[in-house]
């Protein structure tokens, strides 16, 4: 597959990918229809900068199996399409028929003649409304802009398939080739030649160019490593690309000044990255102390919240909801903004998210407490805070606004801010009062279809006495600059977890939407606690093993994507062998429509789903009883202790998933014997949502809890290592279920 190169649509401005074999070929922007023919060089492939030191690089040695460890998904990814800038190029082809003349030979003198008034017109139109279009265009230190013209060194990742991403190398500023290379792809050999013409250093703003002293910085946090997951749109227009651009157009925040700081790989511009605890410090330190006095700022933070002792948190990815150590106080976001000198400073707060129909699968997602609301009413001076929701209420997301309700609506409601006129003044501040009044009204009337309520507030003033505004003062650098790198452990972090799960990685326990374990969330583990997993031998022959295999083989087996390929050949026996995967774990059902026997019928087929779950289960209980056979008990002792804690992993990961199937065999059970509550006018079936507590069978409860108490063994026990991740994400996983009606 060809190489991608970056540049901007000179019409709509979005960010195009382009293939590099298309770029002799006209090509349309799909967003905007502009007919454009990029031109450009391949760049090498990015260096790789994260590099073990020599005492962690020992630790690896010794805890890697003796095969080469295979990177297994936690979960499955999702995916998109390849090139989703363009429509796909008409080709050349000498079949084309020659244009005949026309017999006059007036078609070309008329033509030419339109070219030459569309020019004049075109150039006059310039001329007269140059401050106007001239805002519509990045200045020339835009680092967007510099990026397709001279070559960034930043990469972006793009997503080419449902279970893996594509890295799309730009040029560096030295011009100097990489000396890693894609293993498909042919090394550059010899540098690119510099521009003699061009100027590195940063220029001012063009003068009369209108462009606004308005910033934003918009962190968001999606798949929690310990919490709840926070859905971040779709792939269409409800995301938060989109909810960008749109960001720009509509509140004149030049888009060359907004920077998203997330781990969504789909949504993000730039490299996504990871938003642990230090790299959210970092980034809004950097973000704010680059702010010109001048500016106006935005701050969003989307993600969750927690109220702990007397203090409230708001939860980097990496962050335990009951650990304060591990959060982010929400007074020292007040401080940092409390502390720019910028003109107007607004923290925008998407906090207690909640979608009703998925549910709660890790803890987040709670009520607004009475602390967060007190502390959200007073801000500092000159600071103003804009949040989602108030006391008692949720942040609501559902299948129609999947990036919440709160964020849909400023989208959808930004355009008529002005009401059809775009502002035009840079000295006025952001339209806050208005565009929150219009945001409760867009959210009071599709919440109130839902019997929902959820009502956002803007607290705080602007100071004031600081009407300074310079039209002439340099621009303050790109936010993206200010983005913290990921932390030097990554590289280390990847290697010790994949060593681990290629002798113990299973699937999730349900078919999920979450993404793989990202390394750059992960916390650096210890080196000294690694110590105590050196040593390992194989040993094919131990029952221990074989029977661990064996269960993983299994979960393998009835999880609908692929498994790892050194236990191919089993998972293949065992999906034979079973006959159905955990897809057959509807996650709803439509209400049943009409008289006569439709009830009944729809009755009847819940009870051939449950027939097909038992097959499920009986494959799980069959491989707990291996798991429990005395010689394997036995065998336990006599193993090291990495396999005492791959054993345990996988005897607490089979309890649950019986736990869960029980569970989930219990809420068909409730189906049959009566159809959930529901309103007919507004919701026409039902999902199975997530919750903490389980209400089925009490066999289910038993398994959950004997689950749990391995789990908290191996936290304990192996504090420091891979082990502990792995324990605590899987004792976090919400195995409840309840029927929610559903639209």
């Amino acid at each position: 597959m060809s190489q991608l190169v970056q540049s901007l649509c000179p019409g709509c401005k979005n960010r195009l990918r382009i293939p590099s074999d298309w770029l002799h070929q006209a090509i349309r922007c799909k967003h905007c229809g502009t007919v454009l023919q990029a031109k450009g060089r391949i760049a090498p492939a990015v260096r790789e900068n994260a590099i073990a030191s020599p005492p962690q690089k020992a630790a690896i040695a010794s805890i890697a199996p003796p095969v080469a460890p295979l990177a297994v998904p936690v979960a499955q990814s999702v995916g998109g399409a390849t090139f989703t800038d363009f429509d796909h190029p008409q080709p050349e082809t000498s079949k084309r028929k020659k244009q005949r003349p026309s017999k006059g030979g007036s078609g070309g003198w008329m033509g030419a003649f339109l070219a030459l008034l569309f020019l004049v017109l075109t150039a006059g139109g310039a001329f007269v409304f140059w401050d106007n279009l001239a805002a519509l265009f990045p200045p020339d230190d835009d680092p967007v802009a510099q990026n397709a013209r001279d070559k960034s060194p930043n990469s972006s990742t793009t997503k080419t398939s449902d279970n893996e991403s594509r890295s799309v190398p730009s040029q560096t500023k030295d011009k100097t080739p990489s000396t890693k290379t894609p293993s498909n792809k042919q090394p550059t050999d010899s540098p690119t030649r510099p521009n003699p013409n061009r100027n590195d250093s940063p220029k001012p703003p063009r003068p009369g160019s209108n462009l606004f002293p308005r910033r934003a910085l918009v962190i968001s946090i999606h798949d929690y490593l310990y919490a709840n997951p926070i859905l971040n749109g779709s792939s269409k227009s409800d995301n938060f690309h989109a909810f960008l651009d749109n960001l720009s157009r509509a509140v004149q925040i030049p888009r060359n000044q907004i920077a998203h700081l997330s781990d969504d790989s789909f949504h993000t511009d730039g490299d996504p990255r990871a938003p642990t605890k230090s790299v959210i410090e970092k980034s809004l330190t950097a973000f704010l102390e680059t702010s010109r006095a001048q500016d106006r700022v935005v701050v969003f933070f989307v993600g969750h919240s927690v109220e702990l002792g007397d203090d409230v948190y708001l939860a980097p990815i990496e962050g335990e909801l009951d650990r304060a150590d591990t959060m982010i106080p929400l007074k020292w976001f007040y401080d940092q903004l409390a502390k720019c000198k910028a003109r107007q400073k607004v923290l925008v707060l998407d906090v207690n998210r909640f979608n009703p129909t998925i549910g709660q699968e890790r803890p987040g997602g709670d009520e607004m407490g009475e602390k967060l609301d007190a502390l959200l009413k007073a801000p500092p001076a000159g600071v103003q805070v804009w949040s989602s929701c108030i006391a008692k209420q949720r942040s609501y997301a559902s299948d129609d606004y999947p990036m919440g309700i709160f964020l849909d609506s400023m989208r959808e409601t930004a355009s008529g801010l002005g009401n059809g006129k775009i502002q035009n003044d840079p000295k006025k501040p952001l339209p806050l009062e208005r565009w929150v009044e219009v945001v409760n009204e867009h959210m009071k009337k599709e919440l109130g279809k839902r019997k929902l309520e959820q009502v956002s507030r803007l607290t705080g003033k602007e100071a004031e006495g600081n009407d300074a505004y310079d039209p002439k003062e340099a621009s303050p650098p790109s936010p993206i600059a200010a983005l913290a790198a990921p932390p030097a452990s990554v590289s280390i972090n990847k290697m010790l977890i994949e060593s681990v799960l290629s002798q113990a990685g299973a699937p999730p326990i349900k078919v999920t939407h979450e993404l793989a374990i990202r390394y750059d969330a992960l916390p650096p583990f210890s080196v000294e606690a690694l110590k105590k997993y050196q040593g390992d031998v194989p040993n094919p022959e131990s029952p221990l093993r074989k029977a661990i295999k064996n269960a993983r083989a299994v979960l393998w087996a009835i999880y609908p994507s692929q498994g790892p390929k050194e236990l191919s050949g089993d998972i293949s026996v065992m999906r034979s062998k079973i006959g159905v995967q955990l897809n057959v774990l509807r996650d709803g059902y439509r209400a049943p429509v009409g008289g006569g026997n439709v009830e009944n019928q729809f009755k009847t087929r819940v009870e051939n789903d449950e027939r097909r779950v038992a097959l499920l289960m009986r494959a799980i209980d069959d491989a707990l009883n291996d798991l429990r056979d005395p010689k394997v008990v036995e065998a336990r002792e006599a193993e090291n202790k990495r396999w005492q804690a791959n054993y345990d992993y996988i005897h607490a990961r089979m309890q649950l998933e019986y736990a869960y199937l029980f569970e989930y065999q219990s809420m068909l059970g409730s189906m049959r014997k009566e159809l959930p509550p529901r309103d007919p006018e507004l919701q026409s079936g039902w999902k199975l949502a997530s919750q903490a507590k389980l209400q089925g069978d009490s066999a289910g409860k038993k398994f959950a809890k004997e689950g749990h108490k391995l789990l908290d063994k191996i936290i304990k026990d192996h504090a420091g290592s891979p082990w502990e991740v792995l324990a605590k994400r899987e004792k976090l996983t919400n195995l409840g279920l309840e029927w929610q009606a559903t639209r």
